[in-house]
């Protein structure tokens, strides 16, 4: 490694940033209320389109202070900027009516604040880079506002136009005046996925709350915590490490299409599918402890098919992050994306304890295989950095 790249990979996350994040656990309890509450198609589609928004402009955050680093005037940026992602998150429940209005005028406010700081703390180049990019961040804003005032039957349409300016930026960007250090942007990207899942956390213990606890109750908990565990070790014990080595060993084009592509992009869906995990597991613990508080049986299928689609989704995002990522293998993780879409169509008759054990089965079985297959494939087929 050269010294400029273990220079590159030096700086990391600030408590500051740490801090920051405190606001996007908020935003993402917020999100998952949404997707609890949602019954038909388009409000699930609806809480995507809030996810992508707020992803894309708190990810844009993370490019500032990687880009500038975080000195101490940067800072007062970044609180003011918690200022703006509170009153979004305040405004997610009703961002598919009266809220939206309020959801575009803060969405517009942090867009052009981290203009600001960019054009103050990122350097001649890469506010000259930002001059391309932010009036698609402003037309974003400006959709959401106008959803704000279309028919709500059709303005979740104009909140999900983003999408289509944000692909446009992001195959359009080179990467030139942007100084990506990789170390750094892989962790704060780790350390929001970390988030996500606390939240899946908080959803299993909410689902549990206020009835005794009881012995099938403890192993419901127990077998959650390892599902848990399992998506964790999915990313954590080793994608994350060798994501940060693939960014390296890449030319700054590569690298700038891996973080947009890779961290950008493809963990949008891997947060959509843990927000709905989320969802999912808080309904099959609810279920095993609506059993032992009433010794009768198990509550009917409901939201714990959200826990199959949410890890189909997650693992779907995880397979494509590999693929942007030029890390390998990715057919364990697509083939159980695979099954579980299958099986959530297939409406099997699993609930609640079974349904968790068996979805922590077949994922332990999954990594066992990956490690399997990676192990093999590594003396003849080294996995190529780059």
């Amino acid at each position: 490694m050269s010294e400029q790249q273990e220079k590159q990979s030096a700086f990391r996350a600030q408590t500051i940033e740490l801090f920051f994040d405190l606001v996007f656990v908020f935003t993402i309890t917020q999100i998952t209320h949404l997707v609890e509450h949602a019954h038909s198609a388009i409000d699930y589609v609806h809480a995507f389109g809030v996810l992508m928004l707020v992803w894309w402009m708190y990810d844009g955050y993370i490019w500032l202070t990687n880009h500038a680093h975080t000195p101490k005037s940067l800072r007062f940026v970044l609180v003011a900027a918690m200022a703006g992602f509170l009153v979004i998150a305040l405004a997610i429940p009703e961002s598919a009516g009266a809220g939206r209005v309020v959801f575009g005028l803060a969405y517009l406010y942090i867009v052009l604040l981290h203009f600001a700081a960019f054009a103050w703390r990122g350097g001649r180049e890469a506010a000259r880079s930002m001059l391309r990019i932010v009036p698609f961040n402003i037309a974003a804003a400006l959709l959401v506002i106008g959803a704000g005032f279309a028919d709500p039957r059709w303005g979740w349409l104009l909140s999900l136009s983003p999408a289509l300016l944000y692909l446009i930026v992001a195959f359009r960007n080179t990467g030139d005046g942007f100084a990506l250090d990789t170390g750094h942007f892989v962790e704060r990207h780790g350390l929001l996925l970390i988030i996500v899942l606390g939240e899946i956390i908080i959803a299993v213990g909410n689902g549990y709350a206020k009835v005794p606890i009881s012995l099938s109750g403890i192993i419901a908990l127990a077998l959650a915590i390892g599902l848990i565990a399992a998506v964790w070790w999915s990313y954590f014990d080793a994608d994350e490490a060798r994501s940060d080595h693939s960014m390296l060993g890449a030319d700054n084009r590569t690298r700038t299409r891996m973080a947009l592509f890779g961290f950008n992009g493809a963990q949008l869906f891997m947060i959509a599918g843990l927000i709905l995990a989320a969802a999912g597991l808080k309904e099959a613990i609810a279920a095993v402890a609506s059993q032992a508080a009433t010794d009768g049986p198990t509550s009917a299928h409901g939201n714990d098919v959200l826990l199959i689609w949410g890890l189909a989704l997650y693992f779907a995002g995880n397979g494509l992050f590999l693929r942007m990522l030029h890390l390998s293998p990715i057919l364990p993780r697509a083939l159980l994306s695979a099954s579980l879409a299958i099986g959530a169509l297939l409406n099997l008759p699993l609930h609640g304890i079974v349904l968790v054990a068996a979805l922590l089965a077949l994922l332990i079985l999954t990594l066992v295989a990956e490690a399997l297959l990676s192990r093999r494939s590594e003396p003849s087929h080294p996995v190529a950095i780059g």
